[in-house]
């Protein structure tokens, strides 16, 4: 064993790959050394951290070793990371309840993307959400913001995906028409 992680120790350190952490993890979680598991994926995001997989799959680990409050602090800390490339990942793997809301206000506040305020309201719209009103009210905040910050593109994705949920949901033609108003009309 001793040889093994000699030489995957080495391999970090000459070129740190994905690939070498991903095995060198998995060696270690079968012979159940967790705390060196814990150490590699500390090295793993400090060297990648960018890389969504990673976080989640450390994320797993705690869940799987009974530590809800280690995995939901991985999830805060992925989130918070500058170079984060794909933040909708966590949000798809952590979607339940008041922990997806905190997520979703804690997204929305480092990026305010209309992708993030979209899958928001959608996730209030559903069963595991507060219902369609709660969607709506997401939804007016979203376009609130993008008409505040001046972008249209955006704005007019918003209320697209935000006039699809209204005829999903059947609220009837009178939701359906006051989300087609605040579209722009050429004149």
């Amino acid at each position: 064993m001793y040889s093994a992680r000699k030489l995957f120790g080495r391999a970090i350190g000459l070129c740190e790959k994905k690939k070498v952490f991903i095995e060198y993890i998995a060696l270690e979680l079968m012979l159940g050394e967790v705390g060196r598991c814990r150490a590699l994926y500390n090295n793993y995001l400090k060297a990648m951290p960018h890389n969504y997989r990673a976080w989640v799959k450390y994320a797993d680990l705690e869940r799987s070793l009974g530590e809800p409050d280690r995995c939901q602090a991985m999830y805060e800390l992925a989130v918070s990371q500058p170079a984060f490339d794909m933040p909708e990942i966590l949000w798809n793997e952590e979607a339940k309840g008041d922990n997806a809301r905190k997520f979703y206000e804690h997204l929305l506040e480092r990026t305010g993307h209309f992708k993030v305020w979209i899958s928001y309201a959608q996730f209030e719209g559903t069963n595991l959400g507060r219902g369609v009103g709660d969607a709506r009210a997401i939804f007016e905040r979203a376009y609130d913001r993008l008409k505040e910050e001046g972008l249209k593109e955006e704005r007019v994705l918003l209320l697209d995906a935000w006039r699809v949920f209204e005829k999903a949901e059947g609220g009837g033609g009178e939701s359906v028409s006051r989300v087609e108003k605040k579209l722009a009309r050429r004149i």
